[in-house]
């Protein structure tokens, strides 16, 4: 069984491919380009480089948010198209849980994903079997750091703004930031978290399969604001 996953839900363009249970192919960037510059032509040359065809895949694996808004859209829309194109099921996976899947630890695990002004999407998972102990949300680093320092015990810190907010973690003597090898690498757990899901029955339709954004954009909260007195 072959498995395209790509996540476009971080500053990080990525996408991986799974053959049976073995990962033979991942591409990832972080760049100033825009995801929708670049993400056909990675998951063209991934694919060219492992002797392969869209056609050869089975399951398609979207990474569908919370992050970045636009971020989102290209890449589970890209997904969709493809799933659809090739008559292929298609599955979703949330980025915290697959951010939190590939840190090995019996503690908890916290998610985090940079929202812009010192906010952060996060998320809890805990131990070696990710089970949700937090769904995503929405908060500002500050309050998310205050509410972590003041639970008794341990939590390791996975995510893109780690480095963003180090100072602040490091005060914190009961967090410990994962290594930095594991904040970006979303498309490869999604690509196992996925094939888990393929197996349950958990398949998602291409038509109605959406983002998941948490808040609303900055251009529906504008249209919002302008409109609430109509």
């Amino acid at each position: 069984m072959k498995i395209l996953a790509i996540d476009t839900s971080t500053t990080h363009s990525s996408c991986s491919v799974m053959e049976d249970d073995y990962v033979v192919g991942d591409f990832s960037i972080s760049q100033s380009m825009s995801h929708n510059e670049i993400l056909i032509n990675m998951i063209d040359e991934m694919l060219l480089k492992l002797n392969m065809s869209i056609n050869d895949i089975d399951l398609f694996v979207a990474v569908t948010g919370p992050g970045s808004f636009t971020g989102i859209r290209i890449g589970v829309t890209t997904i969709k198209a493809l799933a659809f194109a090739t008559n292929k099921p298609i599955v979703s996976v949330n980025t915290i849980e697959a951010l939190c899947f590939g840190v090995f630890s019996s503690l908890k695990k916290v998610g985090i994903v940079d929202a812009r002004s010192r906010r952060v999407y996060y998320g809890i998972y805990q131990g070696y079997e990710n089970k949700e102990i937090k769904k995503p949300s929405l908060f500002t680093i500050d309050e998310l750091l205050e509410y972590l320092k003041n639970q008794n015990e341990q939590f390791v810190l996975v995510g893109d703004c780690l480095n963003l907010y180090k100072d602040e973690i490091s005060v914190c003597k009961n967090l410990i930031p994962a290594s930095a090898s594991f904040n970006s690498c979303i498309s490869r757990n999604a690509l196992v978290i996925g094939k888990k899901k393929f197996k349950c029955n958990m398949l998602d339709d291409f038509f109605t399969l959406s983002p998941v954004y948490v808040r609303q954009s900055q251009a529906q909260r504008d249209f919002n604001e302008r409109n609430k007195n109509c």
